[in-house]
């Protein structure tokens, strides 16, 4: 890491903390993965051998430890958190944009939407929805999210248990409803987001898609 010359504690911490994808690494830690594959789901575009660098580093600062196969956070990682949580509030407040298409990764956008799954609103049994985007690279255009509760799961290859229930949408749009630009009901009415599937999950849709909780926090 290259350092600042500074013995400042901001300065020792930034060296630290602002690599490139060290802050969403971080998150993802915070969020809850454990595991180098649940981490990196949570940054898709970043490379296999950068996590493992990233991690690394964070491990020998002493924010994490490896355990077994998990990375777990220390008591110093732990003392990440509130301000993890102040950078989604504080970015959401000032300076966040009307989603645009280069910021709308339909592997992201996935693995927000199965993080934010309201499960107790779920259908009982399992359930398997299938997620088609257009204006898409082919390899992200199809997803599985399994709703099992309480747990769900998401492939980007067919589980094999059949599909019950077809969501069509744009990944702009579906990033756009679950950050809360536009309301659920409206891009359902607009056939902007379509439903395939039978008249009871349809209706449920709306119950267990869950939006993101920085919904409602804007610059007064």
């Amino acid at each position: 890491m290259a350092g600042y010359g500074q013995f400042c504690p901001i300065a020792a911490t930034a060296e630290v903390l602002t690599e490139r994808w060290t802050p969403l690494v971080i998150r993802e830690l915070v969020d809850g993965s454990r595991r180098f594959n649940d981490i990196q789901r949570g940054v898709p575009l970043m490379s296999s051998s950068l996590l493992t660098k990233r991690l690394r580093m964070l491990e020998a600062v002493g924010v994490i430890e490896h355990q077994g196969n998990e990375y777990v956070l220390t008591p110093a990682g732990e003392e990440l958190r509130p301000i993890v949580d102040q950078m989604a509030v504080w970015g959401e407040r000032w300076i966040r944009r009307t989603i645009r298409r280069d910021d709308a990764d339909a592997a992201y956008l996935m693995w927000a939407i199965r993080s934010s799954v309201v499960t107790d609103a779920a259908p009982p049994g399992r359930t398997t929805v299938n997620f088609r985007f257009t204006a898409t690279p082919r390899a992200k255009r199809c997803w599985w999210l399994v709703l099992e509760p309480p747990a769900t799961d998401l492939c980007l290859t067919d589980p094999g248990y059949g599909t019950d229930l077809t969501v069509r949408s744009d990944p702009v749009i579906l990033a756009s409803v679950y950050m809360g630009d536009i309301p659920l009901a409206e891009a359902l009415r607009h056939r902007t987001i379509t439903l395939d599937g039978p008249s009871h999950l349809v209706r449920g849709f709306p119950k267990w898609f869950g939006l993101s909780s920085l919904i409602g926090i804007r610059q007064s």
